[in-house]
């Protein structure tokens, strides 16, 4: 997909590693995190966390061919302002949020060497909600439970568990950077993802879809679904219809609570898509393990970076297909 011949391995003769950026202005919310994240701790309450667009993410870290988990910055909607410290490479990906090196216009999904003193900074992006930016060798900071990532609501791995703050320094791992420029490596445009305001999402049934009725079902395929701005990291709420439930979801044990979308507690995962109440809801990559509601969908993995690009007021419309497809696609 990367149209150059291979970088050298980044993680090169310097064992040590040192400050690479500084924060100049943080952005609205940026933060470290990498890929996958923070599994095998979900029975712990502890969401994987995570990069919300892993597509885009990982071909950022396969530009530089970092380590597949090494750890970047991850910008939503209004990015931060970095000076460089030191040389390095860098890579954009994700959507286009106009990067600038020095206020001059810099590519996205290529390799750059940048110089010590160097400013980067961004704009806004007309489609996509996040964009990703890559260090040769990944930056430097504590794993905490086998993972970089930030998950900002338990202050947990990351820079300090928190989005980025002017006066901040990120170190990187040290690679054979200098200040000879390094060659260009790209992704070109039809092997990048494509940006949109309209996603098309596929989801399979499932678990409880019984729990609608079959015009239920179809209503939600057929409904261009309004993605709400009370949407984040945790999980995205949609607007655009109400619906009836089947008598399974009206005549239930009495344990399982009043409205015909609670349910007995119950194990959940990123994808799952709820029903509080008559509002569907895509749980993402720092959302909770267990939850009290209905959900008779599930995003497909191949279809996940679509939601995590959404912004709020974008349009979802969803298309069913079986597990046999979607593990094709994964």
């Amino acid at each position: 997909m990367i149209s150059s011949p291979k970088l050298t391995p980044v993680r090169g003769a310097v064992q040590a590693s040192s400050p690479v950026v500084e924060v100049l202005k943080g952005g609205l919310e940026t933060t470290v995190q990498d890929y996958p994240g923070r599994e095998g701790y979900l029975q712990m309450g502890i969401p994987r966390s995570g990069p919300m667009d892993p597509k885009s993410f990982q071909l950022g870290n396969q530009l530089l061919q970092n380590p597949a988990d090494a750890a970047g910055l991850e910008i939503q909607f209004v990015g931060p302002k970095l000076k460089f410290l030191r040389a390095t490479a860098i890579a954009i990906s994700g959507a286009n949020n106009r990067p600038k090196l020095n206020q001059q216009p810099l590519p996205m999904w290529t390799t750059v060497t940048v110089q010590a003193g160097d400013v980067l900074s961004f704009g806004h992006a007309h489609s996509g909600a996040r964009s990703y930016v890559h260090f040769a060798g990944g930056l430097d900071l504590p794993v905490v439970m086998g993972s970089r990532s930030t998950f900002t609501r338990a202050e947990l791995g990351g820079l300090e568990g928190r989005k980025l703050e002017k006066g901040d320094r990120l170190s990187s791992f040290l690679t054979d950077v200098t200040e000879k420029p390094q060659p260009i490596h790209h992704i070109q445009p039809l092997q990048r993802p494509a940006f949109s305001h309209q996603w098309n999402i596929e989801v399979l049934l499932g678990p409880h879809d019984d729990w609608l009725s079959e015009q239920d079902i179809e209503k939600f395929i057929q409904t261009d679904w309004r993605v709400s701005s009370m949407s984040d990291r945790v999980g995205y709420r949609l607007e655009g219809a109400d619906f009836d439930f089947s008598p399974s979801a009206h005549h239930k044990s009495p344990d399982n609570g009043d409205h015909p979308s609670n349910k007995i507690d119950y194990g959940c995962h990123l994808g799952t898509i709820l029903f509080c109440g008559q509002t569907p809801t895509i749980l993402m990559v720092d959302s909770p393990s267990l939850t009290g509601y209905m959900a008779p969908f599930t995003v497909c993995q191949a279809s996940l970076w679509k939601v995590g690009q959404a912004r709020p007021g974008d349009s979802f419309r969803f298309q069913v297909i079986d597990q046999a497809t979607a593990l094709r696609r994964h």
